[in-house]
């Protein structure tokens, strides 16, 4: 595979097709007298990070940015940057680290926060983001832009890693995948699990049909990404100390997350190391 020009985000998997001395392109279903129309190959495209990576370095940006994603961006995710944001604040690392957050489907795209997510984020004094609209991850660009990008569970990490793998390969020293860790990860009670499930923060929405049972089940998902985002300030006060200054904040972040091991186990096995 090789690199795009720069400013193409497109990079094809697959070759002309190739006839003796020459290349014929897929759309050519004949070679000589043989249709071979069925044993063809169309041509797919995978997105490329280069524009990313060419405005990224042309920022200059010394602050870390950290993405949070669920599925569909109204419940979990939104309520992690939340409680993140006011983490931060507390800490004074406001001015060191952004967040966001962002979901993996399309399905509430410019939705607010659910129903009861508002209640119990106001039961909680948790300050939700003014004018909040869920969006949906721009792998080609969030996985350059943000320098930590924390899933939900098992199925938010795949959806992610299932792109994002891919330019590990195209760019090897981008170690993208690294930068995908699970929040489960900094939460004291599921650290160290080795149950594949075990440090997933699961959907509290999913399955339930609202009243009380809802409330409750929203109400222990943010007990859990509270002490998640307590543990991930932890560790980021620990970068901030190994930094020494605010201009290395972000340089030393990115060294502890290269420290790190990937998610081998969520990535396509094809694409994993051996």
């Amino acid at each position: 595979m090789t690199r795009s020009a720069p400013g193409n985000s497109l990079e094809p998997r697959f070759g002309p097709l190739f006839n003796g001395s020459s290349f014929r392109h897929h759309d050519e279903a004949v070679i000589g007298d043989m249709d071979v129309s069925g044993a063809l190959v169309n041509a797919s495209f995978r997105s490329t990070p280069w524009a990313a990576e060419e405005a990224e370095t042309a920022s200059g940006r010394t602050a870390a940015n950290i993405l949070f994603v669920s599925e569909s961006n109204v419940c979990r995710s939104v309520l992690a940057q939340a409680i993140m944001q006011q983490l931060l604040d507390e800490a004074g690392l406001a001015h060191c680290v952004h967040c966001e957050s962002k979901g993996t489907r399309d399905y509430n795209l410019g939705d607010g926060p659910e129903p009861a997510v508002v209640r119990v984020a106001q039961e909680q004094g948790i300050r939700l983001p003014d004018g909040f609209a869920a969006r949906q991850m721009d792998h080609e660009a969030d996985i350059v832009q943000f320098d930590l990008v924390l899933v939900m569970d098992k199925y938010t990490a795949a959806d992610v890693l299932r792109e994002v793998s891919v330019y590990d390969t195209i760019n090897k020293g981008g170690n993208y995948s690294l930068k995908v860790r699970r929040l489960g990860e900094f939460h004291p009670g599921l650290q160290g699990s080795t149950d594949p499930d075990g440090q997933d923060i699961n959907d509290p929405l999913y399955g339930n049909v609202g009243g009380e049972e809802e409330q409750i089940a929203v109400t222990r998902a943010v007990l859990d990404i509270r002490a998640a985002c307590e543990g991930c300030l932890r560790f980021l006060q620990q970068v901030q100390r190994n930094a020494g200054s605010e201009d290395s904040f972000r340089i030393s972040l990115k060294e502890a997350v290269n420290g790190m091991k990937t998610l081998e186990w969520l990535v396509p096995p094809m694409l994993q190391q051996r």
